[in-house]
């Protein structure tokens, strides 16, 4: 009988030992977000489960008017294959070759800490000989605009060689360069965007904005980003993303990527990686009509407008301040008064014709909501005081702001010529 217990005992504890370790070694958030009846993919990796349709490869760019009337006017993400060997970059852009210019040791680029992109962490500047000589070693990756040095060795994309383009459509370049293993937050873009790659591998998932836009959580709308683990979805808080179809693609050097405004994607990276982002401003059912350029330029000889977009950004942000300061010049307003001036606020809602509706008039009041510090129901000096020593409160209301140009945008598209439907490329 003994033998018996003591028999019994050992095998409980084989069972304890087996069974409850494992789940005591899961951290709070781990075990919190752990549901046994959630839907396949969940705590894993972003799509794994979900439907994927394959995007449509091309063999060549197309001219500026087939290019734009086919992809770009109806927001539609294309794959050049081989779009990008007509840059020297393709062939020239070693370590070797960046090392030996000597541009290259006073020249300031920006790194990013950690591979996982984590929007909030801090980047730091570095010169691009010291990058170049340690991001194989180290948990770093560089975006910044391509180095005037090195913007002769970068086509700009064929079809933005039309002059009603270069002219004052064209934002900013943006090089990205990695050891690999880089995976990008689930983002877009208020741009259109080409994509060239020159070394590694990409693998890049999209989702369909206009058909998608109400499931996919977009947590930071100033930054345009969600806050959802790329590699471990948790349905259990995002539960719509379990419900959204995906479209893949991968990319290889030489190719180039048109990312269409406005859609989701997320982004991994292979072995040593370097691509270049062409931005350009979106405009509804545009396309180019005086294309006849010399053909292969290069970045150097065109002007991006990001330095001054950058100064006027900040001049709208102090604007806003200083208007926020001359609501108020006379004591106090209450939400009807604050609402009806942030309607004409060209700043915040832009010049395009919409209309002023519930969802509008809802943000808002969480914008009043948030600047009312003392909650009295008035915006008042004493409240404003109160901002200014609250710097939390700033990223609140830009994300809020940033929900009203949203919505406004919404409208004006929707004035346009509707999207075409993207189907499977088999």
């Amino acid at each position: 009988m003994g033998r018996r217990n003591s028999l019994s005992h050992f095998l409980f504890m084989i069972y304890l030992q087996f069974s409850l370790i494992p789940v005591a070694e899961l951290s709070l958030e781990e075990v919190s977000s752990t549901d046994f009846s959630a839907p396949p993919g969940h705590l894993e990796p972003l799509g794994s489960r979900n439907v994927q349709h394959s995007l449509e490869v091309i063999n060549d760019f197309l001219t500026p008017m087939e290019f734009f009337k086919n992809y770009v006017s109806p927001i539609k993400p294309v794959l050049i294959r081989g779009g990008a060997k007509i840059s020297p970059a393709l062939t020239k852009w070693t370590d070797e070759y960046f090392l030996s210019l000597p541009e290259s040791n006073d020249f300031n680029v920006t790194a990013e800490q950690r591979k996982k992109e984590i929007r909030t962490f801090p980047a730091y500047d570095v010169s691009f000989k010291e990058f170049v000589s340690t991001y194989r070693k180290e948990d770093i990756y560089m975006v910044n605009g391509v180095p005037p040095f090195l913007q002769k060795d970068v086509t700009l994309p064929p079809p933005l060689l039309c002059n009603d383009i270069v002219k004052d459509k064209l934002i900013d370049t943006v090089m990205w360069f990695s050891s690999g293993g880089t995976k990008s937050v689930l983002h877009n873009d208020d741009v259109d965007n080409i994509n060239c790659l020159f070394s590694g591998t990409k693998e890049l998932l999209f989702i369909d904005y206009k058909k998608y836009k109400k499931q996919v959580p977009i947590d930071f709308p100033s930054g345009g980003y969600s806050g959802v683990d790329v590699d471990r979805v948790d349905f259990v808080k995002y539960p719509s993303l379990k419900d959204v179809e995906y479209f893949n693609v991968t990319m290889k050097p030489g190719d180039c990527l048109f990312i269409p405004y406005k859609w989701y994607h997320q982004v991994r990276s292979y072995d040593r990686n370097i691509a270049v982002n062409v931005w350009w401003k979106h405009i509804p059912d545009f396309v180019p009509q005086d294309c006849d350029m010399e053909p292969n330029q290069t970045l150097d000889n065109f002007k991006f407008s990001s330095l001054e977009q950058e100064a006027s950004n900040t001049q709208e942000q102090e604007g806003f301040m200083k208007y926020m300061s001359e609501l108020i010049a006379n004591g106090q307003v209450g939400f009807r008064e604050f609402e009806d001036k942030l309607k004409t606020e060209s700043a915040i809602v832009g010049v395009e014709p919409f209309e002023w509706n519930d969802k509008l008039s809802a943000v808002a009041r969480k914008i009043f909501q948030v600047l009312d510090k003392d909650k009295d129901g008035l915006f008042s000096k004493h409240d404003f005081k109160l901002l200014e020593e609250d710097t939390s409160v700033e990223s609140v209301v830009e994300n809020e702001l940033a929900k009203i140009e949203d919505i406004i945008e919404d409208q004006v598209e929707s004035n346009y010529s509707p999207q075409v439907e993207i189907k499977d490329e088999l």
